[in-house]
């Protein structure tokens, strides 16, 4: 459960440096443009900025592992030093994470399209995934470490279903960017839609399921619902490299975080953590946060 956060965080960080560094497509974030265009800065600070966010959330994600694997190899061995210092690596990496994806959603917000004033809700799980991660590791150390536990799991639940309702009320409205994606979808050299009216009545069909799951989620929190939004958030990372080809590279791995946050609620939901009393702590709970 623990790894799934940590390595859904550092694909989401990869894609975000391959986004704006590195990538055929690359290009400036949303940030550099609210510094450059409305906020006067000057065009090398805006960008300065901007590539500092880019590769902070790189280094930041390479911390996180690194921290992890010694977490990992060492655990028999781990005295109060080691912890302390891997807690000054985990805490201001993934502080920096939430920090610039929050910013990144907020200045498309500002600056978007029609449908970006959704953008918070819509990328809930990419600000939650490291927020709940935090939040699990500070438990490690602090009282009332059951009540913590329950919160970062309630942030990771609310995030994933705001995120799948949100994808599903744009489907709903028949997003262009949506359409165009069930038409020029060709997996394995299969064309699966030949027409716009076929491929907006099955938007109109995917949206509405993907927002009777984000409610049923909520109120059931069922394993069998976890896991097919995992494999459904999957999919539709993957659909932008069938789309695009390989050069779309980052736009699969920035969405990292539609599959790996359903995949931990479904861990979660296996340990009965989340409906669960935070006071009763199950064996297989406590194994799994140390």
């Amino acid at each position: 459960m623990i790894w799934c956060l940590r390595v859904t965080i550092a694909l989401q960080c990869l894609g975000i440096a391959g986004r704006y560094l590195w990538s055929e497509f690359e290009s400036e974030s949303q940030i550099y443009g609210l510094l450059y265009f409305d906020f006067g800065f000057p065009e090398y600070a805006a960008q300065l900025i901007d590539d500092i966010g880019s590769y902070g959330c790189l280094l930041s994600a390479v911390g996180v592992l690194a921290a992890g694997f010694v977490s990992a190899f060492t655990q028999q061995r781990l005295d109060g030093a080691i912890t302390s210092r891997l807690r000054y690596i985990e805490t201001p990496a993934l502080s920096f994470i939430i920090f610039w994806t929050i910013s990144l959603a907020i200045s498309e917000t500002v600056r978007g399209d029609l449908f970006a004033r959704l953008t918070l809700m819509e990328e809930a799980v990419r600000i939650a995934t490291p927020t709940t991660l935090l939040v699990f590791l500070m438990s490690r150390t602090w009282a009332n470490r059951g009540l913590l536990r329950m919160g970062g799991s309630l942030i990771l639940l609310v995030a994933t279903a705001l995120t799948f309702a949100t994808h599903g009320f744009k489907a709903i409205e028949l997003y262009g960017p949506f359409v165009d994606l069930i038409l020029l979808a060709n997996p394995f050299g299969i064309t699966l839609v030949t027409n716009q009216q076929t491929a907006e009545t099955l938007l109109l069909f995917i949206g509405w399921i993907d927002i009777a799951l984000a409610i049923l989620l909520i109120g059931l929190r069922w394993q069998v619902i976890a896991i097919y939004m995992a494999v459904w958030g999957l999919l539709t990372a993957y659909s932008r490299v069938a789309v695009g080809g390989m050069d779309a590279w980052p736009e699969t791995f920035i969405r990292a975080a539609n599959a790996g946050a359903p995949l931990t609620l479904f861990f979660l939901f296996r340990l009965k953590y989340v409906a669960g009393d935070p006071a009763n702590e199950i064996p297989a709970i406590k194994k799994s946060f140390n």
